[in-house]
């Protein structure tokens, strides 16, 4: 049997029916004139880059923004969740810093302490020199007309994603300028694919305004040293900032403390990545920083305690009020109501404690309402609930029937101390002890009998108990 068609498609007839149309067919050209089927966008998926081996990032609050939630809280006079406190530092950057440490048998990380940046190697710090703000305190730049190249440039090539115009491909410096834009601009990128991103333009205005922008040059010199040369070429201005202005702006560090908030461009990449991943799971679990925020607040002279197994800090630890105790009017209106209901909304106190005909609360009432707050008599949470704290009842414990409390006597009247367990020493040890205190003679006749010594010495003191025990009257045959 012959196979007319190989391949047949489904739903497709081999003897060419009317089912064997494509779909395209079916509905007719297409309103833009073009049967073919589009092609779907490539799309190249973004590089991970992982953190950077042998270095550690921790996140810690910042000091400024402690101080300001301690200044708050004293201020309103309200309790607040320690856990709400680290999620409200972890919400914006400005409020925490990243602290980066490498390992002692690293290289060190390089810190700028003009911008807060940080780089993994030189090379990066020089890269970043180029872009810096304080680039213009270091060197003086200065644009000189020179003379254009000269050649047949017909095509003229540049970055198809900055836009940087490279120039013609025969010209001689073409490819020292997308080497340098690839290591200044795109050094994540790999340099095949970099190189598939440059695009040509053939057209003459292209060629020209390439020409015209080759007429000017850059060189620069050193800032403060108007007599010495000026530099060329970007290669030589590397080299003297490497060798003599390298140390002013970049220390060598292996700990370093760095502002969150700092931009992203002025970390190195991997070093970028250990912070994100540092500050995303601080923000995933607060509870990580609680202990570092109570040793913060501590020094901020703000207490910090626990309430139902939670960690609060407030302006004063919770003091219940002592029995007894003597207040003026107002306070003890207040300490009244709130003895009849301990936890309430702050609301409710003022509908229950004000004279008729006041809805707000005056000044004198606010003040004091702020004394009880202020010495831990009352509790303000940030939702308003007003808890008074109280004394904790102890709990009476059951009664012991009397024949359980004399069965208790009688045991520990009874129990006898634990002699102290003597040290025993080893049976070889001292049967080598014995052996050794024997005569040369004597000794020198056991020599082959090694074995029995220890039989021996025990028989023999056996016996010596033996007769001690016949002397004294008792029953000597049950020693053995």
């Amino acid at each position: 049997m012959v196979r007319e068609r190989q391949g047949a498609g489904r739903g497709e007839r081999r003897d060419g029916g009317g089912r064997g149309f494509s779909r395209d067919e079916k509905r007719g050209p297409r309103r833009d004139g073009r049967n073919e089927r589009r092609e779907p966008e490539y799309r190249e998926r973004e590089v991970e880059i992982l953190p950077a081996p042998g270095i550690r990032c921790s996140v810690q609050p910042n000091l400024d923004a402690i101080h300001l939630i301690a200044k708050e809280v004293v201020h309103v006079a309200r309790v607040y969740s320690l856990f709400d406190i680290a999620k409200t530092l972890m919400s914006q950057r400005e409020r925490f810093h990243g602290i980066f440490t490498a390992e002692a048998n690293r290289e060190p990380m390089y810190h700028g302490h003009r911008d807060n940046s940080l780089w993994l190697t030189k090379e990066e710090c020089v890269r970043h020199f180029w872009s810096a703000d304080w680039r213009g305190d270091l060197y003086e730049e200065e644009e000189v007309e020179i003379e254009g190249p000269q050649g047949n440039f017909q095509v003229v090539a540049k970055c198809g994603l900055s836009g940087y115009v490279f120039g013609p491909p025969n010209y001689h410096a073409y490819q020292t300028s997308i080497r340098q834009v690839h290591r200044e601009k795109f050094a994540n990128m790999p340099f095949d694919r970099y190189a598939a991103k440059i695009v040509t333009e053939r057209s003459e205005e292209a060629v020209q305004a390439w020409l015209h922008g080759m007429k000017t040059k850059k060189r620069w010199r050193p800032v403060g040293q108007e007599e010495s040369a000026w530099l060329e070429d970007k290669a030589e201005v590397e080299r003297h900032f490497l060798g003599n202005r390298f140390p002013e702006m970049y220390v060598a560090t292996h700990q370093v403390e760095i502002p969150a908030h700092t931009k992203g461009h002025l970390f190195s990449p991997s070093l970028l990545a250990h912070l994100k991943k540092s500050a995303g799971h601080a923000a995933n679990h607060p509870l990580i920083l609680i202990p570092t925020i109570c040793n913060l607040l501590e020094k901020e002279h703000l207490p910090v305690f626990k309430k139902q197994g939670k960690l609060f800090a407030g302006p004063s630890r919770p003091h219940p009020i002592p029995e007894n105790t003597t207040f003026s009017e107002r306070p003890a209106k207040i300490v009244e109501w709130m003895s009849a209901n301990p936890e309430t909304k702050l609301a409710a106190l003022w509908e229950a404690v004000l004279p008729e005909g006041e809805k707000d609360p005056s000044a004198e009432w606010l003040g004091d309402l702020f004394w009880l707050l202020s010495q831990g008599h009352l509790l303000l949470f940030p939702n308003d609930v007003l808890v008074m704290p109280t004394r904790r009842k102890a709990e009476p414990q059951p009664a012991k029937p009397a024949k359980e409390k004399a069965a208790a006597a009688k045991k520990a009247k009874n129990k006898k101390p634990k002699k102290p367990r003597k040290h025993r020493r080893s049976r070889l040890l001292a049967i080598y002890q014995r052996v050794e205190e024997m005569p040369v003679r004597e000794r020198l006749s056991l020599r082959g009998y090694e074995r029995t010594v220890s039989h021996r010495i025990r028989l023999k003191a056996a016996y010596s108990k033996q007769r001690a025990l016949a002397r004294s009257g008792e029953d000597a045959d049950d020693v053995i």
